[in-house]
């Protein structure tokens, strides 16, 4: 019971060492020393429930790290009060952390059957993070962003590459240290040296074409208006002259295009007119001319409404709208409401409409490709909307939600991987920021603090080509999953040839003569 009370413990520090490589950075040495630490903890193992274990109480700690705020936002917007906010928001971080728990006991079971265990558990990590659905979706690798020339090697394969570098990194640097094995340390070495030297030859061709390339200045609008006033219906003829005054001056510092957050526009707007609004529910006023992308509620009827962008040209035309794709369940839209009568007599209306697919919008002849809210952390999303091929990404995000807290830092943090991934620049602009200009190596070239109102220009560049991310996409996982299955039925095989074995010895032993 010791030894398993050791292991726990050390769970539990890997798991904080990976949620801290987020939460307080990007820290990518955390996120290495946690698959070292995680080898540790699963070291004499010998059973598949403490391998289990191992990985839970790692996956819970984490999630606990990570996603801290959680318990606020209960508290804030579910109205809990603290000493119910924490038990459900430890049930959250309990079932979340047995994502990795899964993780650890895959990789036993195929070390059990022969397969290196500091193989085994990149595998298992890689494949059970891709597999898995996430509250907020992101990968052991985040913290990665902190070395940018180790990052660039997002361009090949995302994020699950960049995870199954990390852990096999971390885990071999333990075996080789337990085993004073030479031939690991060098590969330790390799695997650290080899993607940083690969980044920056690709950090020198990327900054190269994004310098070549034509600029486009895009007018940031963070109006930073709380969630409380943003939904009273009082204030919503304040909060679109703000939004209208705050663009005015971004149009005279030479602004060509200027972006309102998500929802911004105050009033639900008609679904399939084509030019803006007259009087006082107009988006655009009269002194204005940049063409806009703005964030809106658009409407059909009572119970048809989409989070949507809404492209405004110069002549007051409507350009093309982008309608949210990947809702968020509970906070958009009721899950199952169309099938159990019951929600629906709780729920009027199933939510926000979702869109059909991530949407490119010609505006004043610029492809721009809108993310909206979190699907600026989906990396099959970006894909996606990247194999349309716009010119420039532009994500529109309210993070009000979560008050004063980490996740809009951890929201900018996970995002720039769309920018390395695609090799687009992506230019954020979230209501009560974190604002950014990111570029396509995935370096932030300027970011607005939280909670402050403000308007910026990013000089962003108009970009296009495939990388192999966009073609091929997660090419990573299922050779894990394949590596798994492999050691899987290479165990099952040798388990039925035992039983075989088994059989044939008793009746060898029940046929021979007394």
């Amino acid at each position: 019971m010791r030894d398993a009370r050791r292991s726990w413990a050390i769970a539990a520090v890997a798991g904080a060492a990976l949620g801290g490589s987020v939460v307080l950075g990007p820290v990518p040495a955390l996120g290495f020393f946690a698959a070292t630490l995680l080898m540790h903890a699963l070291h004499g193992v010998r059973t598949f429930r403490r391998a289990l274990a191992v990985g839970w109480i790692a996956g819970a700690v984490c999630n606990a790290t990570a996603l801290y705020w959680i318990v606020g936002l209960l508290e804030a917007f579910a109205h809990f009060p603290l000493v119910a906010a924490v038990p459900v928001a430890t049930l959250l971080f309990v079932a979340q952390g047995l994502v990795l728990g899964i993780a650890t006991s895959l990789a036993w079971a195929a070390s059990e059957r022969g397969a290196p265990r500091w193989l085994a558990l990149p595998a298992a990590i890689v494949a059970t993070f891709t597999l898995a659905p996430f509250l907020f979706p992101w990968r052991p690798a985040s913290s990665g962003i902190g070395i940018l020339p180790w990052a660039q090697v997002a361009e090949l394969g995302g994020t699950p590459l960049l995870d199954a570098l990390m852990v096999l990194t971390g885990s071999a640097a333990y075996e080789a240290m337990r085993r004073n094995h030479r031939g690991l340390a060098g590969l330790v070495l390799a695997l650290i040296v080899g993607p940083i030297a690969f980044g920056l030859v690709r950090l020198g061709a990327v900054e190269a074409s994004r310098d070549a390339a034509d600029t486009l200045r895009v007018g940031v609008v963070q109006p930073n208006i709380g969630i409380f006033d943003k939904h009273d219906p009082r204030f919503h003829p304040m909060h679109l002259h703000l939004l209208q005054d705050m663009s005015v001056r971004l149009e005279r510092e030479g602004a060509e295009l200027i972006v309102w957050p998500e929802s911004a526009y105050p009033f639900p707007f008609p679904r399939g007119v084509s030019t803006d609004l007259r009087g006082r529910l107009a988006i655009r006023r009269g002194d204005m001319h940049t063409p806009l992308l703005v964030g809106a509620i658009t409407r059909a009827s009572r119970c048809d409404r989409w989070n949507s962008a809404i492209a405004v040209d110069r002549e007051g035309r409507i350009a093309g709208v982008s309608d949210k794709v990947e809702l968020l369940a509970f906070g958009e839209t009721v899950p199952l409401w169309e099938v159990l009568p019951p929600l629906q007599s709780m729920f009027p209306c199933p939510g926000i409409r979702a869109g059909t697919h991530p949407e490119v919008i010609a505006l004043d002849g610029v492809r721009l490709g809108v993310l909206n809210c979190y699907e600026d952390v989906l990396a099959e999303h970006g894909r996606t909307l990247a194999l349309r091929d716009p010119e420039l990404l532009i994500n529109v995000t309210n993070d009000a939600w979560f008050g004063d807290t980490r996740e809009p830092h951890l929201h900018q943090l996970v995002a720039r991987y769309r920018a390395i991934e695609t090799r687009r620049d992506l230019v954020r602009v979230v209501n009560t920021g974190v604002s950014a200009h990111i570029a396509s190596t995935g370096a932030t070239l300027w970011e607005t603090e939280t909670w402050v109102q403000t308007g910026v220009i990013a000089d962003a560049k108009r970009l296009g080509g495939e990388t192999v991310w966009i073609r091929l996409g997660d090419t990573t996982s299922p050779l894990s999953y394949a590596y798994l299955l492999a050691w899987l039925v290479v165990g099952l095989g040798a388990r039925v040839r035992e039983l075989k074995s088994r059989r044939a010895r008793r009746a060898s032993a029940t046929s021979a003569p007394p």
